[in-house]
């Protein structure tokens, strides 16, 4: 019966999809002034969570949705500045050396209100042995150049810090680097730029799964449309410190109409996402550049940055994005059988 429901709300969705996404348009621009004040490294993209949660999960419409919203969902405090680096937290969505709390979810998670199917979801996104982990710390596909800045736990040979050191590196981007008064010789600088490449990397990642997968904004919206109502529930219980409680709860809520929105601008011809991720990319640039260096940088010329810094990472990525994605669903598999994460 349940599942039945849940093929109707799909249905129904579906065919107001024009409808909403004339809605959600005019949202984008507030969700482009959200991810500015993001300031945590997200490994993977929430289009390339979604792809990925696609491939590893059961292929069955009722669990694939809820597995997609439970792969997004550990990044549901990237966005609070002021939640992103609690090491509780941390370890609860990502874990840490010695600590995998996201195991909890898992071991709370009944076969009740899809929970199994979210809490696998959540589990296979984790940064020690998951998802996470191939695009943070260990590439599968390329190797780390010899010169490549080793600094464990900031600066590791994941495929998506990989890409970020080379796209510093370009004489291009490197010259209007400068320009602004941000040098590589300077460690704080250098710190810096890598994580205005990264977010350009991943935006770029993002826009090539769009290419072999225009659904993936599609799915991204019903994801979050159809999630089981239970699942903070879940999360609460799994965590289980009181004090935590009414934070899950809002950014979770938050972090829901967000991946709508962010949905919505995968559903956009290429040219106008991308021109979206830029201007995105543009404002956190300004922002965390002011923040990290006290470095105003006007806005025209942090535009003119972003377009060609999100070109160029397509550029690096496109030959071995895919590959290093179908690498990191083997793993990830692998993985989760071998952690007995199955249902």
């Amino acid at each position: 019966m349940k599942d039945g429901i849940l093929i109707r709300k799909v249905d129904q969705f579906k065919e107001k999809e024009d409808k909403m996404r004339k809605n959600l348009l005019p949202g984008l621009l507030i969700l482009v002034f959200i991810l500015v004040s993001a300031e945590a490294a997200f490994p993977w993209g929430a289009a390339t969570h979604a792809f990925l949660a696609k491939k590893i999960g059961r292929y069955y419409l009722t669990l694939d949705f809820q597995e997609i919203y439970g792969q997004l969902a550990p990044d549901l405090f990237n966005f609070n500045s002021e939640l992103s680096s609690d090491p509780v937290l941390w370890a609860f969505t990502h874990g840490l050396p010695g600590n995998e709390g996201f195991m909890t979810v898992w071991e709370k998670a009944t076969y009740r209100n899809y929970q199994k199917a979210l809490a696998f979801g959540f589990v296979a996104h984790n940064d020690v042995w998951g998802a996470d982990f191939t695009a943070h710390h260990q590439a599968q596909t390329i190797p780390a150049p010899a010169d490549f800045p080793l600094v464990p736990g900031e600066i590791e040979p994941g495929y998506v810090v990989i890409k970020a050191v080379a796209l510093n590196s370009d004489p291009t981007l490197n010259s209007h680097f400068e320009s602004i008064g941000l040098h590589n010789d300077r460690p704080e600088h250098f710190r810096l730029r890598l994580k205005l490449c990264h977010y350009l990397v991943e935006a770029a990642g993002d826009l090539i799964i769009r290419r072999v997968d225009q659904n993936i904004g599609q799915n991204l919206i019903t994801a979050a449309v159809v999630r089981d109502r239970k699942f903070v529930e879940l999360l609460v219980q799994a965590l289980n410190q009181p004090e935590y409680n009414q934070a899950l709860i809002e950014n979770e809520a938050f972090f829901r109409r967000l991946m709508i929105q962010y949905g919505a601008l995968m559903v956009l011809p290429e040219f106008r996402a991308a021109r979206a991720l830029a201007e995105s990319a543009a404002y956190f640039g300004l922002n965390l550049i002011k923040k990290e260096a006290g470095i105003e940088v006007p806005l025209e010329q942090a535009e003119t940055i972003a377009d060609y810094g999100l070109k160029k990472a397509i550029q690096l990525c496109a030959p071995d994005y895919l590959p290093e994605i179908r690498k990191t669903i083997e793993k990830v598999r692998l993985e989760l059988r071998n952690h007995n994460i199955r249902y």
